[in-house]
């Protein structure tokens, strides 16, 4: 069982834009998609491995909401909240080859307040918490994200968390509280950008050992196509290069390598395998239009392939 707390979206995918238009500018795509985005992103690909999972976040009694609602509640074990403010929805506009912009309506962000942090009872229950997004939701606050990870904690529970981008372009108040939290956070998982950005670093190394310095334990950097990085609290950086494939929508990817690296990490397999199961479930998400999450025979397959390619 895993505890994920954060804000689920409605995510509108315009796919294969070949040049982002200017202001004033509009361009026509062949592939538009509409589905459950931001922490379904980690939930999706946990479920499709058999994962157990308590899920704390909102939605909306809007259509957007009720769609989201009915597709996710067969696959976790509580209910999620509902609110009157309409659903929180990003839109996507991917390039070809996958690099992508989101543009967000806020929506309900703003009632997934540090009351949230009060329902999640069954600590004890579960094995690891996920705290997804926290600038995704501005009111949850350090007030909200501390009770979650000392709740956590104080059950015995890994922690994982992965802020996404600061919504204020990294102010210091951001900085700070992202360092506030890193002392109750066993792993530690932004991308290389966000890494940068949140440290003023300017290399990764230098930015880890910044991190280090302020609490944090393990630092996993995901690096896109480039794969990704762990850097333990004791021992040397452990690094996987990832898989080449040709992207058709990257949207989710680094959520999809959260979910794989928790999968690992909790069935007890090192940085180096939970690095490498990661990359590979985000190769392969990022690959397909339709079908995204695959089976644990899929990726096994793609990481066999891989080590007998080496």
């Amino acid at each position: 069982m895993i505890n994920l707390v954060g804000m689920l979206t409605a995510d509108l995918i315009l796919a294969q834009v070949r040049n982002r238009p200017d202001f004033g500018e509009e361009h026509m795509v062949d592939h538009m998609t509409i589905r459950a985005g931001a922490l379904a992103n980690t939930l999706f690909p946990l479920a499709k491995l058999g994962v157990k999972q308590n899920v704390f976040s909102i939605l909306g009694k809007d259509e957007f909401g009720d769609q989201i609602y009915n597709e996710l509640s067969p696959m976790i074990e509580n209910d999620i909240r509902r609110s009157d403010t309409p659903t929180m929805l990003s839109v996507s506009v991917v390039k070809e080859g996958g690099a992508r912009y989101f543009v967000t309506y806020s929506g309900n962000a703003y009632e997934f307040t540090p009351s949230l942090a009060a329902d999640i009872k069954p600590f004890g229950e579960a094995k690891a918490l996920m705290l997804y997004g926290y600038f995704l939701a501005p009111a949850f606050g350090p007030e909200g994200a501390l009770a979650c990870l000392e709740g956590a904690k104080a059950a015995g529970q890994l922690t994982f968390f992965d802020a996404n981008s600061a919504i204020d372009g990294w102010s210091e108040k951001s900085r700070q509280e992202i360092y506030s939290f890193l002392p109750y956070i066993d792993y530690f998982m932004p991308n290389d950008e966000e890494l940068l950005k949140l440290t003023g670093a300017s290399s990764e190394a230098e930015a880890v050992d910044m991190l280090r310095r302020r609490g944090a334990r393990t630092v996993v950097v995901k690096r896109g196509a480039d794969g990704a990085a762990a850097y333990p609290p004791n021992g040397p950086a452990v690094r996987h290069p990832g898989f080449r494939v040709e992207a058709y929508d990257t949207t989710g990817a680094g959520d999809s390598f959260n979910a794989g690296f928790m999968y690992s990490v909790l069935n007890q397999a090192d940085l180096h395998r939970a690095l490498a199961f990661g990359n590979a479930l985000a190769s392969i998400v990022v690959s397909r239009k339709e079908d995204r999450y695959p089976a644990l025979t899929e990726i096994e397959e793609k990481l066999e392939a891989k080590l007998h390619a080496n």
